[in-house]
């Protein structure tokens, strides 16, 4: 049985090793004046809704819990500082499988210097459950969903899809949560294959932009899929969207199609309205606003519906 002294003890312990433990051992909070913070951003990851261990190793539960929250800050051009995070822990979860879960969210918050400020446990008799604010600071200007124009383009810092591709494949195949199963099973797939299974399961929120207000006036990520995030960053301009080069969207090297990109989601890739004349690098255009309905879509001036994912709809 666990004990909560032992959990904080273990979880303590892989931020430590990985150099990214913010909280001392007898405070029960974190100084954060120091952090000079101006953004901040949840979300919540449910086992059995947002993962589901017969797909992969918990390692990547952890790692995609933390993705999802940095690409928030990202698409603020906020530089992520720290998280906390709340952790609800079935009786049927091990001191192991704390451990490993922790091991991914280190992972990433080691690669880009993202402290572990904080955070809370619980015993659940439901699915376990992680609840993570990250906090980050933007020291000159910041990006928000608004300020697009008429004839501006719509931009990504890379093509979409992939992930929702990687997704069929784990679920075609549930390679598992043993992480040597699963390491053979992946080196075993064709690259394609493989590109869209690591676009899922070790997702990178980074942009690869120095600074993103250099060129994008409005953005968002892609967490639900580039259909119904590019209407939202035209509904809050008050804008229509068209997309007249939606093709590029699409991660053909990840056997993605239109489909996958337009509904398919946790790309995290950033989206963003990108005033003519600028070309952000690596980042390929896909559409421009236009004047219509706040949020609508169009394909070439044809309707498109508006898909994607939508956490109360199945």
């Amino acid at each position: 049985m666990l004990s909560e002294d032992d959990v904080i003890a273990a979880i303590r312990e892989v931020f430590r090793r990985a150099g990214v433990c913010g909280e001392e051992e007898d405070d029960d909070t974190a100084r954060i004046d120091q952090l000079l913070i101006s953004h901040a951003t949840t979300d919540v990851i449910v086992e059995g809704v947002d993962f589901d261990r017969a797909l992969y190793p918990l390692r990547f539960a952890g790692l995609r819990g933390l993705a999802q929250n940095l690409s928030d800050l990202y698409a603020a051009d906020a530089e992520p500082v720290g998280f906390l995070w709340a952790l609800s822990i079935p009786p049927s979860w091990s001191l192991d499988d704390v451990r490993r879960f922790c091991q991914g969210a280190a992972d990433l918050a080691g690669a880009l210097g993202v402290s572990l400020l904080g955070g809370d446990l619980s015993r659940t008799a439901g699915p376990m459950q992680c609840a993570i604010t990250a906090f980050g600071r933007a020291p000159q200007l910041s990006v928000t969903r608004r300020g697009a124009r008429i004839g501006q383009g719509l931009w990504l810092t890379r093509p979409v899809g992939g992930s929702a591709v990687g997704l069929r494949i784990l679920q075609r195949d549930r390679p598992g949560d043993d992480e040597g199963s699963f390491a053979r099973w992946r080196r075993g797939l064709a690259p394609a294959e493989a590109r869209a299974v690591a676009a899922h399961v070790e997702p990178s929120p980074v942009h690869g932009l120095e600074r993103l207000t250099d060129f994008a006036v409005a953005a968002i990520d892609v967490s639900d899929g580039l259909s119904r995030d590019a209407s939202r960053l035209g509904r809050a301009s008050g804008l229509a969207v068209d997309f007249d080069a939606l093709d590029d969207a699409v991660d053909v090297a990840a056997g993605a199609s239109v489909a996958d990109a337009l509904g398919g989601g946790e790309d995290w890739a950033i989206l963003m309205a990108v005033p003519d004349g600028l070309v952000p690098t690596g980042c390929v255009r896909v559409g421009r606003f236009v004047s219509g309905p706040a949020g609508a879509l169009f394909r070439h001036g044809e309707p498109l519906p508006v898909v994607g994912h939508d956490h109360f709809q199945t």
